[in-house]
């Protein structure tokens, strides 16, 4: 029943504290989206499934046509799912460990945010959506480093653009 609670819960603060980050003088920020993100997890990959296997069945139209003479054959599950009870938990911790080898580190307290100090970024993550704010000069590379660990939609700038389901837009504050 509470099998979900080892994942992370969205934190609208922090994707407001990027916000501002993001419209400070030399910062800027920009969204993505993991493709597909939970099947970019191969779980033998994953210590947390060494010992565990999940079998499931696969639709008819999705068989392979040697599978015709079995009545309800049953393949193991290659990689992370959508539906398995854990697959929160495990994209949570792949992508823990791809963001801990490209130099970020969580944030204290945040569960969704994490830091890179060396370039000065902020990161957001929530199952598919990422957002990034931080030293304007060091996004794109960034951006470009963490497509090559995950599978990434390409990165848009983050005003005028919905994170966590919220309309974000460039609004001007008219000067005193």
């Amino acid at each position: 029943v509470f099998s979900e609670q080892g994942t992370s819960a969205s934190h609208l603060s922090a994707a407001k504290f990027l916000d501002a980050i993001a419209r400070m003088p030399g910062n800027a920020g920009g969204d993505s989206d993991a493709v597909g993100a939970y099947t970019q997890v191969v779980l033998a990959d994953m210590p947390e499934c060494k010992n565990v296997e999940t079998r499931i069945t696969l639709p008819r139209a999705h068989r392979p046509k040697e599978w015709d003479k079995y009545d309800d054959p049953v393949c193991l599950l290659r990689v992370n799912l959508y539906g398995h009870p854990l697959a929160g938990l495990f994209w949570e911790k792949y992508c823990a460990r791809g963001l801990t080898k490209e130099g970020f580190e969580k944030c204290r307290g945040w569960e969704c945010l994490y830091m890179h100090r060396e370039k000065q970024l902020f990161l957001s993550v929530y199952v598919d959506d990422y957002k990034m704010a931080g030293k304007a000069e060091n996004i794109q590379p960034m951006w470009d480093r963490l497509g090559k660990v995950f599978d990434l939609e390409p990165s848009v700038p983050m005003h005028n653009t919905v994170y966590l389901g919220c309309k974000q837009s460039n609004i001007e504050i008219p000067p005193e």
